[in-house]
């Protein structure tokens, strides 16, 4: 992208292109989007300037990297050879475009809401005043949303829709008493309730994670007007009810199991951000579980995990975030699931970002080489990697601490050791992490002057280890005690 051909690049004392909200966005399209805006703008019934189209050539070359160093007068020049430069209308040019970009963006998201299209169509049948074609077009509409596995509060949104279109259709063509008017009654109930009880459970994870406070209008009568009304009956009701109870009380498990049974039974009625977000919320409360040490819960999470990756609700475009990856594999490790972990990591190894794959790799089958007790095959495997993300590398600098202790290699780890904490110090690192790392280096020392016969003084140790607010080794380092 951004490379133009017989442009002047960044000379001197010339006015550039800086903080541009059009760079910007066009910085984020893909090639194959970027692809079709160029249809979109060659389009006559969009768009008919073709300074329009020059300035989009331009600004989508090949070279990124010279975007902010763009030239206004040298581009200006070469979509107008004859005219002197005009910073005015070089800015309401690049306005037009940008205009006419946002509106290709808007064109696509709604082009990909096959169901919205159709009762577009349905209701400019109406305004046209074609009944017959009206009428084929909702039963089309009803046909797609009998079809489709989805019954969330998109769904009933489109029922309410659809019906609204019929009730239009009946009440001027053919008047009777036999109008729909519950059905479009209900289903902005059910649309509305739906829709309540999701934002309730999102401000719950929300205010448990940043302590703040939300006021949730209505919902006392809500959560009576679904149990009076057998509402729990509808799936996605049954499903939102059932979450916003396991985030009101974490602690109760029977909350958590019936959320997560009804979060297998009726995964695939969900859109795929939905159904991600609501596997997301049930695993955060498994590590919050964990966190309070109810070390069952990381078979729950695992359970989760498994079942995500099978119907592919953790995979957003087929990517697997390098953090998820990282916690599946620290899942089946904490329940002693190796096969199934050798399994993961290998097989969902290209699911991951492609500039983390290799270092998420090594360093999660180094952790699982250290769990199968083979010593050699870890050192290896972090030694020939480089770990670019900060905490990666330290997590790997840890892994190899333990390695050092329980080979018995003490000069190397007090190398290393010395080496981890001037790292540490060089680094940016802020607050919990700073200090979770500098703890393990401080007790990682310790534990090397400790006199494994002095059982007064193992104790002393192990009260501190314990007593450490922060250190999430605290564990590893028990045990060595």
């Amino acid at each position: 992208y951004f490379k133009m051909t017989n442009v002047e690049i960044n000379p001197k004392n010339k006015p550039q292109i800086k903080n541009s909200k059009l760079l910007e966005v066009l910085h984020h399209l893909s090639p194959k989007e970027l692809n079709a805006l160029r249809k979109f703008l060659n389009s006559p019934y969009f768009n008919q300037r073709t300074d329009v189209v020059q300035l989009f050539e331009i600004l989508t070359g090949n070279d990124k990297k010279t975007a902010k160093q763009l030239e206004k007068e040298a581009i200006f020049l070469e979509i107008y050879p004859n005219q002197p430069f005009s910073d005015q209308n070089f800015r309401l040019l690049m306005s037009y475009l940008f205009k006419l970009v946002e509106q290709f963006l808007s064109i696509q998201e709604v082009q990909e809401d096959e169901i919205q299209l159709k009762l577009k169509l349905a209701a400019s049948y109406r305004k046209h005043q074609l009944p017959e074609y009206l009428e084929r077009s909702l039963k089309k509409i009803a046909d797609d949303l009998e079809q489709s596995p989805l019954r969330n509060s998109r769904y009933f949104y489109y029922l309410k829709e659809m019906h609204q279109e019929q009730y239009q259709l009946i009440s001027t063509h053919t008047p009777t008493n036999n109008l729909n008017l519950q059905a479009i009654s209900d289903n902005i109930d059910i649309a509305y309730l739906t829709s309540k009880l999701k934002q309730t459970c999102t401000l719950l994870s929300h205010q448990s994670v940043y302590k703040t406070s939300y006021e949730i209008g209505f919902l006392k009568e809500i959560l009576g007007y679904i149990q009076t009304h057998d509402l729990l009956q509808l799936p996605a009701i049954n499903v939102y009810y059932n979450c916003y109870l396991m985030l009101l009380e974490p602690n109760n498990e029977n909350y958590f199991w019936n959320f997560k049974k009804l979060l297998f039974q009726y995964g695939s009625m969900f859109s795929d951000t939905e159904i991600r977000d609501l596997y997301t919320l049930a695993i955060n409360i498994c590590i919050r579980q964990i966190n309070a040490g109810n070390k069952i819960y990381f078979q729950e999470a695992l359970d989760l995990y498994k079942e995500g990756l099978r119907q592919e609700y953790l995979l957003e475009n087929g990517v697997l975030s390098r953090w998820a990856y990282f916690n599946i594999a620290a899942a089946g490790l904490q329940t002693e699931d190796y096969d199934w972990v050798d399994f993961f990591i290998k097989n969902y190894k290209n699911n991951v970002e492609k500039k983390y794959r290799e270092s998420c790799f090594s360093f999660n089958l180094a952790r699982l080489e250290y769990a199968r007790k083979n010593y050699h095959q870890v050192m290896d495997l972090l030694q020939k990697s480089n770990y670019r993300d900060l905490l990666a590398n330290l997590g790997a600098k840890t892994l190899l601490l333990k390695v050092y202790y329980e080979t018995e290699e003490f000069d190397l780890l007090h190398s290393h050791l010395e080496a981890m904490k001037n790292y540490i110090r060089r680094k940016h690192i802020m607050g919990y992490h700073r200090i979770n790392y500098m703890n393990i280096v401080k007790y990682a020392q310790r534990l090397m002057l400790l006199n494994p016969f002095n059982l007064e003084e193992k104790e002393q140790l192990r009260k501190r280890i314990a007593e450490e607010e922060i250190l999430t080794e605290r564990a590893w380092f028990l045990e060595q005690c």
